[in-house]
């Protein structure tokens, strides 16, 4: 083959490649604060959920031939959400854009449903098994009752250009007082926790609360001298506890910490929430 036709080869291979494997340095972060700020009150409620990309338990968002995310569906996560009336959400495996999902952008609808502030950061691009190009994404999400101030969307774990995981880290404004709030997924890899540790580290002096699926159910490089285990630090019997809740240590006092009856039906994960009060 003469140089020339080579060259125009490798070219065209190159174009075709990019096409069906995205560009994962790109990824979508954004906020929007489309509601007003709520005056705090003596609690703080919290809440972690793993929505399944918008799918109930018993469904398979990597099977490209079954459906989720719709209106029906959103109504029923809000519903559930809205029952322990939350101040702060955390949310992993949320999607966007994704080819299965009847709502394109169900963060937003959800949140209007929950009349929330919100935020969203993708861990990179997401499809059911056998869709290319992969054009849709899936991340984490918080939202809030109070206002956004400020987000940041770090990578925490590479093992793969289609297994890659980003901690969503947003500053919130409650009254006088700033938040440092963190949404995660671990896949687990074993870089997960000393990476989201040392990140965590790097804000110490601030008031955090980290939220999230860790697929662990003890994080030790978490120290108890600077975050408490919630979960850990109470009678909590919500069963499946990877879905964890840690706080600055010496900032709040933890008043409970449950489960959100009939969240396991809803995704395939529980919805474990806690009640603080600042200390």
């Amino acid at each position: 083959m003469p140089f020339r036709s080579l060259s125009l080869f490798v070219v065209l291979a190159l174009v075709g490649c990019k096409k069906l494997f995205p560009d994962y340095k790109t990824r979508t972060a954004y906020f929007q604060n489309p509601v007003p700020a709520a005056q705090p009150d003596s609690l703080l409620t919290c809440v972690t959920y793993n929505i399944q990309l918008g799918f109930r338990a018993g469904q398979d968002p990597w099977d490209k031939t079954q459906r989720g995310g719709s209106s029906a569906h959103i109504d029923s996560l809000a519903r559930l959400l809205s029952s322990v009336q939350p101040d702060i959400i955390c949310l992993q495996e949320v999607p966007r854009n994704r080819s299965n999902v009847d709502t394109p952008d169900l963060l937003e609808q959800l949140a209007a449903r929950l009349h929330m502030n919100y935020a969203f950061g993708a861990h990179g691009f997401n499809e059911p098994t056998g869709v290319k190009p992969a054009r849709g994404e899936w991340g984490n999400a918080i939202l809030s009752r109070f206002p956004i101030e400020s987000i940041e969307n770090r990578e925490n774990e590479y093992v793969s250009v289609w297994q890659r995981r980003s901690i969503l880290s947003a500053e919130l404004r409650v009254g006088p007082k700033r938040v440092r709030v963190y949404s995660l997924h671990f896949q687990p890899s074993a870089p997960a926790a000393p990476n989201a540790a040392a990140y965590f580290r790097e804000r110490a002096a601030e008031t955090q609360l980290v939220l999230g699926d860790f697929n662990m159910r003890q994080v030790p490089e978490l120290l108890p001298t600077d975050y408490t285990d919630v979960l850990a630090s109470t009678n909590f019997n919500g069963g499946a506890d990877i879905d964890r809740i840690y706080i600055s240590t010496r900032r709040f006092h933890i008043r409970s910490v449950q489960t959100i009856p009939g969240s396991w039906r809803v995704s395939d994960h529980p919805a474990n929430y806690c009640r603080l009060k600042w200390q």
